[in-house]
């Protein structure tokens, strides 16, 4: 097997859907800091803020990732089990119509009916699945329980930065160091997404840069306002 044949497009929507997790909790953890920041708050306030915003929206991310991963499981096998009774009980017909799938994609009839005759031959739901609904049986769609753990664990990676910088960082230089630290760190899950979804590496980081930056700074003048 080649490497790109590991390296599935599957894979790396998942890679990428993760690290877009930790972006998000990097954003929001800093988006409060620079809020309470603003409003003069301490440091004990700080942390316990930080910390909410890391198990709080860990656990929120988490438990959305899980419904939503349930629920396009059940949707998928609701499919494939409509499906395979559709051939159980008629076999011709759904060959019929497989045949003309293939037809409308520019084969020839002749050669659309052989297609689907042999296709209908060896596994016949396969066929049908990826020919009318574009999935393919040999996918394993990951345990929501698994997308779940991973997508909580991956924010809560997203808002130690900020967490990192209310703890080390001296209170006079916690709000640029914080700008700093995110910023490096956004630009580091930038260059990754970008890497693993083939785009253009210059105007994905400064999207996703852009929008830290935007984050940080509305929340930062907030709360000035209301501190």
């Amino acid at each position: 097997m080649t490497v790109s044949g590991m390296w599935s497009r599957v894979d790396r929507a998942r890679v990428r859907e993760h690290v877009v997790d930790t972006n998000d909790g990097i954003i929001a953890s800093a988006g409060i800091v620079e809020g309470l920041l603003g409003a003069g708050a301490g440091s004990r306030i700080l942390l316990v803020a930080s910390l909410a915003a890391m198990a709080g929206g860990g656990l929120a991310l988490g438990g959305m990732r899980y419904a939503e991963t349930a629920d396009e499981r059940d949707a998928r096998q609701a499919v494939l089990e409509a499906e395979r009774r559709r051939i159980d009980l008629a076999p011709a017909e759904e060959e019929t119509e497989l045949a003309g799938l293939y037809r409308d994609r520019g084969l020839s009839p002749q050669l659309a009916r052989a297609v689907a005759a042999e296709l209908s031959a060896g596994d016949a739901l396969a066929a049908h699945a990826e020919a009318e609904y574009g999935l393919s049986t040999r996918d394993h769609p990951p345990a929501p329980w698994t997308v779940a753990v991973v997508a909580g664990l991956g924010f809560a990676l997203g808002a130690g930065v900020p967490l990192l910088v209310v703890l080390l960082a001296a209170p006079a230089w916690r709000s640029v160091v914080t700008v700093v630290a995110v910023v490096a760190a956004l630009s580091l899950t930038a260059l990754a997404i970008a890497s693993v979804s083939g785009t253009s590496v210059a105007r994905t980081v400064l999207r996703t840069v852009s929008i830290g930056l935007l984050t940080m700074l509305v929340t930062f003048v907030g709360g000035s306002l209301l501190g």
